[in-house]
């Protein structure tokens, strides 16, 4: 989605851009539980659209959606948090892999691996189990917000209070580090045994990586 919008220009035409695609999915990486070869997904994208009210609108879309499909919602957990931003994600990384390589006889091969320097995979240590251990007590991205990250996440949760969102705060929920910035979120449906069952966030660096003008964005894949 966000290549066709880059390659039409289309966010300086409309100044905002609000799409939604429902398709048979197919992955390369090796299956495995929970993530099969070929699969349907529903997702919507919200390109031109920095203000918190976008990170709060796709999620109330969503939890829409499952209530529209006939979920008991009070059997669903959704999950939030702030990854940060460029400003202020570098440096918590830095105190991250320093934590690491701090307990780096607690660790096993993977996770020593991924504390390497240059790695930014090192942030998603904390949902691993292998380091559930030591990882208890390791920096937090939350304590390490930027004064624009935490204004921006606290809005957030102002308005899905506002609509009567029930949510859990989840400091280590990480998704994709190459582009998603501040706000993320998944759901889960606990006790079915398929893990997360949604989810998406805000990813303002994914247009210009992809060649475009910086835009920002928000979607739920």
């Amino acid at each position: 989605m966000v290549r066709a919008v880059v390659e039409n220009n289309l966010v300086p035409q409309l100044h905002a851009v609000k799409a939604y695609y429902a398709e048979a999915m197919f992955r390369g990486e090796r299956p495995q539980k929970g993530r099969l070869r070929q699969f349907h997904q529903v997702g919507i994208e919200w390109l031109g659209a920095p203000d918190p009210a976008a990170d709060a609108e796709c999620i109330i879309m969503l939890m829409e959606f499952y209530k529209r499909l006939g979920f008991d919602l009070s059997k669903l957990r959704l999950l939030i948090n702030s990854m940060g931003d460029a400003q202020c994600r570098p440096a918590y990384r830095e105190q991250v892999k320093q934590f690491i390589l701090d307990h780096a006889d607690e660790m096993c091969d993977e996770c020593r691996e991924r504390a390497e320097p240059q790695s930014a995979a090192c942030l998603r240590l904390q949902g691993t189990t292998t380091a559930a251990r030591f990882m208890a007590d390791a920096p937090l991205m939350g304590d390490n917000l930027c004064d624009e990250c935490r204004e921006h996440y606290e809005q957030v949760k102002r308005y899905l209070d506002a609509a009567g969102i029930e949510y859990v705060e989840d400091p280590t929920l990480v998704r994709g580090l190459d582009y998603y910035t501040r706000t993320v979120f998944e759901v889960e449906a606990p006790g079915a045994g398929v893990g997360s069952i949604g989810g998406g966030g805000r990813y303002d660096g994914l247009v210009e990586l992809e060649g475009g003008k910086p835009t920002a964005g928000a979607a739920l894949p």
